[in-house]
């Protein structure tokens, strides 16, 4: 049950979300909902970020770096890394790929691409979830920007992590900022 109920929330805020942001080359977003121990997080970020271009593959190389970009997505350790002492497992990584797909004969080619990453952590101390690291700017050299809303039941509250500061820092606070507590 406290899976769908966190994945009906990323959905329905993801959606909301998708609405308003228009699509920003090195700028993905992402969306944090905390219940119990369970941290769910939904990344999009756009295709050239992740593959390094935005239309179905032409070459071999092209098609091993979608084939790349999509396996490491996969791996939410390398995406995300939450500190060693809330003993996180992963529960669920789920990534869908949209637009890369070859256009029928006579057909355009999808104006834009995007990656979207749904992963789950189950965490044995939620309590020592202290900050929230964001490895996949050292994956992805195109990423530039993440625009972060924690969900909690004060309602959303929005932070950016970028290149240059790739860490989501609330000190002591955090888990009482993510649960709402």
């Amino acid at each position: 049950m406290r899976r769908i109920g966190l994945t009906i929330l990323l959905a329905l805020f993801a959606t909301a979300a998708s609405a308003q942001a228009p699509h920003q080359h090195g700028h993905g977003t992402a969306t944090m909902t905390f219940e119990g121990n369970r941290l769910a997080i939904e990344l999009v970020m756009p295709g050239a970020d992740i593959a390094g271009f935005e239309r179905p593959p032409q070459t071999p190389a092209e098609e091993a770096a979608l084939a790349g970009a999509t396996a490491a997505l996969r791996n939410p350790v390398g995406i995300v890394q939450l500190p060693t002492t809330a003993r996180c497992t992963v529960a669920e990584a789920e990534v869908t790929v949209e637009g890369y797909e070859q256009p029928a004969a006579g057909a355009a080619a999808a104006a834009h691409t995007e990656f979207e990453a749904v992963y789950v952590f189950k965490c044995a101390d939620a309590g020592g979830i202290r900050f929230i690291e964001f490895p996949l700017f050292d994956k992805f050299q195109n990423a530039q920007e993440i625009e972060v809303t924690v969900l909690t039941g004060r309602g959303p509250t929005e932070y950016e992590v970028t290149r240059a500061n790739p860490r989501l820092d609330r000190g002591n606070f955090l888990l009482r900022w993510l649960t709402g507590r």
